[in-house]
């Protein structure tokens, strides 16, 4: 995968974004997903293909303040860690950022699970939009992590929420 990367644009009605997939990607299929979450891979003949799952909560009045990304961003960051040890989770970086100038967290960390062979690098962005927050949680194997986290920050910086 040294060839330049070429993207196209794709348009989410379920999750009411847009954004740039490489060409060479492929949709996960419906059935592997719930309705709320949309998924791409790409088929890298590896162990743990590189993977990008986005998912959409909309937040009821009552729950919803202008936080709720961070505390999705920290829900999402406690997922791995049920299955490990302290030893075995390292937070790489995160940051406050912006999703189409709405307020985001940028989250990433290196784990090795117990059932995989190999670390394991997530990269994830939550970010809100009014009432509605999402979640972008992409995965590589550790060894893989230079070659693809420029193509997920490219991803999560194409993303335009429609109104």
């Amino acid at each position: 995968m040294n060839d330049p990367v070429i993207f196209e644009r794709h348009f989410s009605d379920k999750l009411g974004i847009s954004l740039e997939i490489p060409q060479t990607w492929q949709k996960i299929e419906k059935q592997y997903l719930d309705e709320q979450t949309e998924g791409y891979f790409y088929p890298a003949q590896v162990a743990h293909n590189p993977q990008i799952f986005i998912k959409k909560i909309v937040i009821s009045d009552a729950e919803q303040h202008d936080d709720n990304f961070a505390e999705l961003a920290d829900e999402l960051m406690q997922l791995p860690l049920q299955k490990l040890q302290p030893e075995e989770f390292e937070i790489i970086t995160q940051t406050q950022t912006k999703v189409d100038n709405y307020p985001a967290r940028l989250d990433i960390f290196v784990f090795q699970s117990p059932d995989v062979e190999l670390p394991i690098t997530q990269y994830q962005v939550c970010w809100q939009n009014h009432q509605t927050v999402y979640g972008l949680i992409a995965m590589v194997e550790s060894n893989e992590e230079l070659q693809y986290l420029p193509i997920f920050a490219a991803v999560a910086g194409s993303i335009h929420c429609e109104q």
